[in-house]
């Protein structure tokens, strides 16, 4: 039998209130991250626009987006802009990536961070549920390679495939 995912919140036993990093290190620069409106992608949004870099995070749901990015430029001073896209369908990150040049004309960074689970036993997930998982995944992360790519070369910039 499977172990239950525990529901506690993990607690840092570090000051995560310093940063080893320059302030302002991304002063300038322009964070394009998919599945960066929750979990560790949001944090890693928050970080470096903490660090000075705008953002856009893209997701598939727009509420969820909003609220995120309102939060993160209220607690960090920057801007972040939410992007509803689904990672699975070019088209629609071709326009997330259209509307962060329109907003900041640049992309230095990018987190393909967007991911696709089930909390449950390999016997529970069908294979339907498991192609979703790998389209989200696998061919997110291509599709969002390959529509942002053009730009981050320009910039002499990186993709991180979390």
């Amino acid at each position: 039998m499977a172990p239950t995912p525990s529901t506690t919140p993990y607690t840092s036993p570090y000051n995560l209130s310093t940063s080893t990093f320059k302030d302002n290190i991304f002063d300038g620069k322009v964070l394009f991250c998919t599945g960066g409106g929750s979990g560790i992608c949001k944090g890693m949004v928050e970080a470096m626009m903490k660090h000075g870099a705008n953002a856009t995070i893209v997701g598939r749901k727009l509420d969820r987006l909003t609220s995120a990015a309102k939060e993160l430029s209220s607690s960090t001073g920057r801007k972040c802009i939410p992007a509803q896209a689904d990672v699975r369908k070019p088209e629609q990150l071709r326009a997330a990536v259209d509307a962060t040049i329109s907003e900041y004309g640049h992309i230095d960074f990018v987190i393909c961070g967007a991911a696709g689970n089930f909390l449950a036993p390999i016997e529970g997930v069908s294979e339907n549920g498991f192609r979703t998982v790998m389209e989200i995944d696998t061919l997110g992360t291509y599709h969002t390679i390959k529509a942002t790519l053009p730009y981050v070369r320009e910039q002499h910039g990186m993709v991180y495939n979390e």
